[in-house]
């Protein structure tokens, strides 16, 4: 497994990838640490590097989209974790949706609560943008609503959002 870290105004945000693709993105700077020989291939320092390139060119505001392959274990369960992190995926740059509308894009309108704690255990952080799900009601705008939660805190899923231009 080969790791990078990438300087945010939030701090380190930490990339983990194998020779497949991103394993793991941290808010916190911390990702998983695999020392098993022959972990480390080039293939997968290449692809955490052009990972922390791109979170650069986002983070500057010059990239609307990842474009990088993605090793996630997720992705192959049918769980409803799993269809609420692939749906999330389909939400785009600048766009927002609520938790209930996101439990319902993953097959269970009636799961918003569940589509939170999808949201709090997404292993891509950024990537599956988990900052882009608002509460109903909530938003961005001078009257203080409430953002939810976020794994990287309140003012960054606010800067997040700010970057990609949604002010609502």
């Amino acid at each position: 497994m080969a790791t990078a870290q990438v300087e945010t105004p939030f701090g380190t945000l930490g990339v983990a990838a194998s020779a497949r693709g991103v394993v793991e993105v941290s808010l916190t700077g911390a990702v998983l640490d695999d020392d098993t020989p022959g972990a480390d291939s080039p293939e997968a320092a290449a692809i955490a590097q052009e990972a922390t390139a791109q979170f650069a060119e986002y983070f500057a505001g010059q990239r609307r989209e990842f474009d990088l392959p993605l090793d996630c274990p997720l992705f192959g369960e049918d769980t409803f974790r799993a269809r609420a992190l692939m749906a999330l995926r389909e939400v785009g740059y600048g766009q927002a949706v609520t938790y209930g509308e996101l439990a319902a894009m993953a097959g269970s309108p009636r799961a918003a609560r569940a589509a939170g704690t999808a949201c709090s255990t997404n292993p891509l952080a950024i990537i599956i943008p988990c900052h882009r799900v608002l509460p109903a009601g909530g938003g961005v705008g001078s009257f203080g609503a409430s953002l939810g939660s976020y794994a990287g805190g309140c003012e960054m899923k606010r800067w997040l959002l700010s970057i990609e231009g949604r002010q609502d």
